[in-house]
């Protein structure tokens, strides 16, 4: 069986930030570095809790929103978060380390034991013990800090979790640490043991500045690496029935500059970016099995440059209106695949790989609204179809044919 291990941007982003952006910051190009001043920026800087207090509610359309809860004043400032994002007992909190830094940590840890038992008086009695245990451990750590002229933030993410063992264990394929089974029927007996596990790492630097190049006055960097190892084995009657490694690494790079500006007396906001992005990533799986023997290597790397963020919103008497659209361009891209299969005297060995000059890449836009009643900030994003099929629902599970998702912030 080949073990795919899925990483890439999952670590350097999911992991190492709070969660999703706003509904806003979509509606105004999805890019929540180029706004300094919304509080989306709690996500990418946690010092930035120094800055407001609040109450934030992330898809409230769906069954389990996520929240974001900031209190105290700039000296004293501390909050948490989850939702369905984070889920698995993670707890996680941000705490100010005086009026210009603060830190956020995420701890996960759980262990599961499970024993069963089964001893049936039939004709020809069988009988049966089974033992599963897994333990799950996740550490996640921010330090974040202004300057005068500069934000930064450098976060790390550790974990050990059970890796997978595959559904020859009668289970359907949930996560397991250990496994190991005696079953005995008519006098002869027989025995399972598996198990199977996980190592994570991410890194992550972040930095905001209000230097940029040309007609430029902002700018932003970020660059992160990620490490992901896993491995599992399972045995029944003496006979190895899966032994199977892998592991991934992944870079993502990007720099970008960007202005905002106020316009028409405060009734025109105007953001607009320009930078690009550099990826790569390497998965390994290696497995052994009955004299077989089978190793995948897959290798990525792009260079995606320009890429484009615009962002408009005009306030009106009793809404704002949004729009806003991402423009990206793959000027480089790399792939490459390499299968060996070995089995007595068969070698088998294939080679894919393709290679990308430039090319058409993301183009996305969005449109939203937001509603505000007092320090009450209710922000809506529409789903793009809702232009061509009309209004025909409010909600579903992700946008529904209206395509209304909805965040709700209260600032006090």
């Amino acid at each position: 069986m080949k073990k795919t291990l899925v990483l890439g941007l999952i670590l350097l982003v999911a992991i190492t930030s709070l969660y999703a952006t706003n509904k806003r910051v979509q509606a105004l190009g999805n890019n929540a570095y180029m706004l300094p001043g919304d509080d989306a920026s709690i996500q990418l800087f946690p010092q930035r809790i120094n800055d407001m207090n609040l109450i934030y509610f992330e898809d409230i359309h769906l069954g389990s929103p996520n929240y974001l809860l900031v209190v105290g004043d700039s000296a004293k400032s501390w909050g948490f978060y989850g939702g369905s994002v984070q889920q698995d007992d993670y707890f996680n909190i941000i705490k100010t380390l005086g009026g210009r830094s603060a830190v956020r940590m995420g701890v996960r840890f759980g262990i599961t034991s499970q024993t069963g038992l089964d001893d049936d008086n039939e004709t020809t009695p069988t009988t049966s013990e089974e033992k599963l245990s897994q333990t799950n451990i996740m550490l996640d750590l921010e330090y974040g800090l202004d300057t005068e002229t500069m934000e930064l933030s450098t976060s790390i993410a550790f974990g050990m979790t059970p890796g997978t063992i595959n559904s020859l264990l009668g289970f359907a394929p949930t996560p397991h640490g250990s496994f190991t089974g005696d079953y005995e029927s008519g006098g002869s007996s027989t025995s399972s043991e598996g198990k199977a596990s996980k190592l994570s790492f991410a890194l992550q630097v972040k930095s905001r500045s209000n230097s940029g190049l040309l007609f430029f006055d902002n700018s932003y960097a970020v660059f992160g690496l990620a490490y992901q190892g896993g491995s599992s084995e399972y045995t029944s009657a003496n006979t190895k029935l899966e032994d199977e490694s892998g592991n991934q690494f992944a870079i993502n790079s990007t720099y970008r500059v960007f202005n905002n500006q106020n316009l028409a007396d405060d009734k025109i906001f105007l953001v607009y970016g320009l930078g690009g992005s550099l990826f790569f990533s390497r998965t390994a799986d290696e497995g052994k099995l009955s004299g077989s023997e089978s190793k995948d290597t897959d290798m990525s790397f792009g260079i995606f440059a320009p890429i484009m963020n615009i962002g408009l919103e005009a306030k009106l008497k009793y809404t704002t209106l949004r729009f806003g659209m991402e423009r990206q361009i793959t000027t480089l891209g790399f792939t490459s695949t390499k299968n060996i299969y070995v089995s007595g005297s068969v070698d088998d060995e294939d080679t894919f790989s393709t290679f990308t000059l430039g090319g058409n890449g993301v183009y996305n836009y969005n449109a939203g609204m937001g509603f505000n009643y007092g320090d009450l900030q209710l922000d809506i994003l529409i789903n793009n179809t809702f232009w061509i099929t009309g209004p025909q629902m409010i909600f579903n599970d992700l946008y529904g044919t209206l395509g209304v998702c909805a965040d709700l912030v209260y600032t006090f």
